[in-house]
């Protein structure tokens, strides 16, 4: 088939708009987000003081002595797992069943 020449007008004149109208605004949209990222990339990163507890050794041994006289629950464990049932998938079938080609023939030939 032969290219219209309104099809090939219509594809120049938005090429002609992308380069002349929307062109600019995504070159200074691009240039709005450099400059943001820039800034943030020049801002010192933020510190986080987190404090962290001491643990006396004395604390430890304790520790370690109470965990020995732990009581065990004579209660069933608890079993972990998917609690979904899983179902058989059924494999569709169908019905009306077609004798084979070599079965026609053989009956044939043997009688």
């Amino acid at each position: 088939m032969a290219k219209s020449k309104r099809a090939s007008v219509i594809k120049n004149n938005n090429q002609k708009l992308k380069k002349n109208v929307f062109g600019p605004v995504e070159a200074a949209r691009l240039e709005r987000i450099s400059a943001k990222l820039l800034e943030l990339a020049a801002q010192p990163k933020p510190i986080k003081e987190v404090e962290m507890e001491t643990v006396n050794e004395d604390e430890v041994k304790e520790a370690t002595k109470d965990d020995s006289a732990m009581e065990v629950d004579s209660a069933k464990p608890v079993k972990v797992g998917s609690k979904k049932i899983e179902k058989k998938r059924r494999v569709k079938k169908s019905k009306i069943v077609f004798p084979k080609y070599g079965e026609k023939f053989s009956k044939k030939t043997r009688k």
